[in-house]
């Protein structure tokens, strides 16, 4: 988790730089899109330093990166259901996944939409959960609902948080990382099971 931190903030510091650039938006579109499937890193590192610019309203670069994350996911779903065998496999692969296919089928089979829900709002990796929902066959308009909710959610408590306490909240986020990482997912965990 170390690393991934420290690989984080350096992309981060990295596209602070970027954010001023004209295409920025662009480059998030296409970097939430992507995630969504195969890309390991979360847009967060590019929607923060986006939002710190100011050049758009927090909630419409929420809705923005919202928007694009799940439209890679119905992507995702789509490739588990229909290119599974092509190329849904080959991605789990890249990330030495194969051996989860299993465990993820009896998540799904346990807790369903919960799992969606805790997926797209946690750390969790989204991409495993829209291929899987897809090659498992679970129901589209299931995975959709849950999907603009929890990335919803992410992504504009994100944008909101970045908006509101602006260059303080890096260095937050910096120093208690893992901490925030696992209290928010508590937290949204604990709501999914008061929705039981």
């Amino acid at each position: 988790m170390k690393r991934f931190k420290i690989l984080i903030f350096k992309i981060l510091y990295y596209t602070i730089n970027l954010a001023k650039n004209k295409k920025s938006l662009d480059f998030l579109a296409i970097f939430s899109f992507l995630e969504s499937i195969i890309i390991p890193l979360p847009p967060d590192i590019f929607l923060i330093p986006i939002t710190l610019s100011k050049k758009y309203k927090w909630f419409y670069l929420g809705l923005f990166t919202t928007f694009f994350s799940i439209f890679g996911g119905i992507f995702g779903y789509l490739i588990g259901m229909y290119f599974w065998d092509v190329i849904g496999i080959k991605i789990i692969e890249l990330y030495n996944g194969y051996h989860h296919v299993d465990y993820i089928k009896d998540i799904f089979d346990k807790y369903g939409w919960v799992v969606i829900l805790i997926a797209g709002f946690s750390p969790i990796p989204y991409k495993i959960f829209t291929l899987g929902s897809g090659m498992l066959g679970y129901n589209f308009l299931i995975f959709l609902m849950c999907s603009i909710i929890s990335r919803g959610l992410r992504f504009l408590s994100l944008t909101f948080l970045v908006n509101k306490y602006g260059e303080k909240s890096i260095n937050l986020l910096e120093n208690h990382f893992v901490k925030f990482t696992i209290i928010i997912s508590i937290i949204f965990i604990m709501i999914v099971l008061l929705l039981l």
